[in-house]
């Protein structure tokens, strides 16, 4: 197995006997991930039992036959959007069966689009393909194809070899939409295409297949077939139970998948007559979500199976979920049980058996995606522990991977046999790797993140794949600045210096390019170290080296310097230099920036600046850079070819900054003057950023946020005007229970400043949204912070009343921290009235239901409040 990245942040993987056909991520990458396979003829091709369809698979070579050119592809889409059909199945022997008549002497491959992914990002789009296809179409050719010119490449590479007749048959499995598609279809007649989706789509000059269940006759000889390989000599496949064999395929409904594992569960308990396990399919009647058509039980049969596994095998089935790559092996399955391999190896085998989990090459194995999904349905259930488990195995790639870069660092030779052994483990491993890193990343382990994607770019560099480098090298950068830990920003310096070494190389080379790729991030750790002290002259180095290739670069490209201009200033900034280090590389990146029009990376500089103003305590100064930038990112906004995606990014990294500035500020308030128009402003800016982005939902939430900042600040009038701003927010996005405890709040600083009536209004304002919404709890909250309020305005009575109601509430909600605040309001307000006796038996009510709940801060709260009315 050989693998390769390609643009647009992919992986490419290209072999022969190998049938991953669809992808899954327990936790969401950055990046899809894609997977090419190189088709082989029906002789060498390994696949399960397949049956019938002989019809479907005369239709597809029909389209396929070279004979005939009225038509070039064709879409085999599902009946009622089932998945497990066999779609997929019947695209590889009939494209197998093609190549097998010599028909596409141009090439064969099969691409997974991966178009049902839950997570968006990892459906696979056109522009993530070109490069994998380039690569297994044309002998590698993507790895030295600039990415913005892939697509070009490609469609010419289709012409040429259409042009010499040498014809190539493209299998586009898993589509979602038409548009995953359109723009790798060949522009010649001489190619052709198979589609495979759970839609009908409509694709130009295509034929569509409607894929049905199975026929009955064909349910049933896939079962004898099936049963007759897993268990020869198996006399129950002919024998005469026939009746019990029809009606164990009808309840399967004749879907292939669930065929499949049934006849597993007939394999694996030699005693079980067929109509003996119909009957448990029937009893066991319940059905998974996805395939729920009031007819199929395709839950009922994965119950079955997974009830026969042992609990070793139900325990790992239920874990696999949690592993993110596109297959796995033993050892990241033994990593998961915290077992040894040779256990992990007979469960998988266990495993595989049963048609719980499909072999797709030589120690590789994946979960169906139905089949998964029944596996996470059972984990939350069972609630297996997912922390240690995933923790074992980020930590088993992350070890993996150091040992891959230690072996290439030590200069061995190719021949040895650790440097063969981390480049094989490698490439088996490669969008496993990806996938991983991207979970790490997604879970804050950036340490784990880091150390891999260090070892991918450490072997494109060994191997000279340039192209790869680069792209490695950037996602090392964007998980290694996502991270404020001092410790992950020579990672940051280091992969943006490869990227753009990368691009010097593509226009010429030169002394510059290979100072930028020499970089090593643990030089750069070590001179970063304050006991090394070297941070300045290293970082000073760079900077000359930079400029220099800036001054190199033609034209737009002096565009590519900027990331590694922005994490130079960074850099300067979280090691404590001086100003101007931070400042030279930011005013040559504006520079680059604004000659080019590019309004994002002239928001972003500044937001580089906003941060170290921020780290310096500079309040004024971070506030000045973050209208600028907001303003470069209102001008993006207004442009209609602006990146949609990293605009979004922007504004949310201008309200993180706006939220950073202003706990910066809270945090030097006794030296900070004029602090409240400081987080009044911060406030503006966060607000202008959720606006920017459309979601009046955090809009209100961040006037509540910076409101409350204000409050404990002290800056009451300031709370009151964003408490008062959040309200209307929230009163027009109908949001109660937001809204109820804004009010408390408005409430609180009102009384702060001594307003008590507008303080008392809010209270019943809330009060009336908390019964609306059955909470008893809150509402009790509410009845007891009324009674205090209805008592500053001298209003005892009224004040018993609610501290009465709000007792009961309480009580209702089995609340004894409510209970206590209720009883203390019902004492204080008793004793004002005159009614001692009965205010000291509610103080030690209060008293008492604070010892109840166990918070001994509400008690003595309680009790150094009841003593300075004398009640205790």
């Amino acid at each position: 197995m050989t693998a390769r990245a390609s643009a647009g942040g992919s992986v490419v993987q290209a072999a022969r006997d190998v049938r991953i056909t669809e992808v899954h991520h327990h936790a969401p990458t950055p990046e899809a991930i894609v997977l090419v396979e190189r088709l082989q003829p029906t002789a060498e091709a390994v696949g399960e039992v397949f049956v019938g369809r002989d019809d479907e698979i005369g239709s597809v070579l029909g389209v396929l036959d070279p004979r005939h050119e009225a038509t070039a592809m064709m879409v085999v889409s599902a009946v009622s959007g089932l998945a497990g059909i066999g779609k997929t199945a019947l695209a590889r022997v009939s494209a197998a069966e093609a190549v097998a008549r010599g028909w596409f002497p141009g090439g064969a491959v099969f691409v997974d689009l991966n178009g049902y992914a839950l997570q968006p990002e990892q459906r696979i789009q056109p522009h993530q393909t070109y490069g994998p296809l380039l690569h297994a179409l044309d002998d590698g050719a993507g790895d030295r194809v600039d990415p913005r010119h892939q697509a070009v490449r490609y469609h010419r590479l289709l012409d040429s070899l259409a042009a010499e007749s040498r014809s190539v048959l493209l299998v586009l499995d898993n589509a979602s939409t038409s548009a995953q598609v359109a723009d790798l279809l060949p522009r010649s007649r001489r190619h052709r295409v198979v589609i495979t989706s759970r839609h009908t789509l409509t694709v130009r000059g295509s034929r569509t297949l409607d894929l049905r269940t199975l026929a009955g006759q064909d349910s049933l000889t896939l079962v004898r077939r099936q049963l007759e390989q897993l268990s020869a000599w198996d006399d129950r496949v002919h024998g005469d139970d026939l009746t019990g064999l029809r009606r164990l395929c009808a309840l399967c409904g004749h879907l292939p998948l669930a065929l499949h594992i049934v006849t597993a569960l007939l394999a694996g308990a030699p005693g079980l007559a067929p109509a003996e396990l119909a009957d448990e399919l029937a009893r066991a009647h319940s059905r998974l979500d996805l395939l729920d058509d009031g007819e199929r039980s395709v839950r009922a049969a994965f119950d079955l199976s997974y009830h026969r596994l042992a609990p070793d095998q139900a325990r790992l089935f239920r874990l696999l979920p949690l592993h993110p790559g596109p297959h796995f092996g033993i050892d990241s399955a033994a990593e998961l049980l915290g077992s040894r391999t040779h256990q992990a190896r007979l469960l998988l085998h266990g495993l595989a058996r049963s048609h719980m989990i499909e072999h797709v090459a030589a120690g590789a194995w994946r979960q169906h995606d139905l089949i998964r999904d029944y596996a996470i349905e059972l984990m939350a259930r069972d609630q297996d522990d997912q922390q240690e488990p995933s923790e074992r195995l980020l930590n088993h790639y992350a070890t993996k991977s150091t040992a891959v870069t230690q072996a290439l660092r030590e200069g061995l030779p190719p021949d040895d046999p650790r440097v063969r052994e981390a480049l094989a483990w490698f490439d088996r491993e490669l969008p496993n790797l990806h996938a991983a890193a991207g979970t790490a990343a997604t879970f804050d382990d950036v340490d784990a993140a880091l150390r891999m994607l260090d070892a991918v770019a450490q072997v494109h560099r060994h191997r000279g794949q340039s192209a790869e480098l680069a792209e490695a090298a950037a996602r090392m950068a964007d998980v290694a600045s996502s991270s404020d830990d001092v410790h992950s920003t020579p990672w940051a310096l280091a992969g943006r210096a490869w990227e753009l070494g990368v691009r010097l190389n593509t226009h010429g080379g030169s002394a510059r390019a290979g100072e930028l790729l020499a970089l090593s991030a643990e030089s750069l750790r070590r001179s970063l170290d304050p006991a090394d002290g070297a941070a300045h002259e290293q970082l000073t180095a760079l900077w000359e080296t930079v400029r220099r290739a800036v001054a190199e670069l033609p034209g737009t490209d002096k565009l590519a310097a900027v990331p590694l201009l922005h994490e130079l200033a960074r850099t300067a900034s979280m090691a404590g230099l001086e100003d101007y280090m931070v400042a030279r590389p930011l005013r040559l990146a504006l520079a680059q920036a604004g000659s080019s029009g590019d309004h994002l990376s002239v928001a972003l500089t500044h937001l580089v600046k906003a941060r170290h103003w921020v780290r310096r305590h500079r309040i004024p100064e971070a506030l000045s850079r973050l209208d600028v930038a907001l303003k470069a990112l209102l001008c993006a906004a207004g442009s209609t070819d602006t990146d949609a995606a990293r605009l979004e990014h922007l504004w949310r990294q201008l309200t993180e900054t706006a939220n950073r500035t202003a706990y910066a500020a809270l945090e030097i308030r006794d030296r900070l003057r004029h602090l409240r128009d400081h987080l009044e402003r911060a406030a503006s800016l966060s607000l202008a950023a959720w606006q920017g982005l459309g979601s009046a939902e955090h809009a209100a939430a961040t006037l509540s946020h910076f409101a409350e900042l204000c409050h404990h600040a002290g800056h009451l009038l300031g709370a009151v005007r964003l408490y008062a701003k959040a309200v209307t927010a929230y009163e027009e996005l109908e949001r109660p229970k937001d809204l109820a405890r804004t009010l408390v709040n408005l409430s609180a600083a009102y009384t702060a400043l001594g307003e008590h009536v507008p303080a008392v209004e809010a209270l019943k304002r809330a009060l009336r949204l908390f019964v609306g919404e059955g909470d008893r709890s809150a509402e009790s909250q509410a009845r007891a912070l009324l009674a205090h309020g209805l008592l500053n305005l001298g209003r005892e009575s009224e004040a018993i009343d609610a501290a009465t109601r709000a007792e009961e509430a309480a009580a209702d909600a089995d609340d004894y921290a409510g209970r206590a605040s209720a009883a203390l309001a019902l004492a204080l307000a008793l004793g004002r009235s005159g009614r001692r006796g009965h205010a000291e038996r509610a103080a030690q009510r209060a008293l008492q239901a604070a010892r109840r709940a166990m918070r001994p801060d509400l008690s003595r709260s309680i009790r150094n409040r009841l003593r300075s009315e004398d009640l205790v």
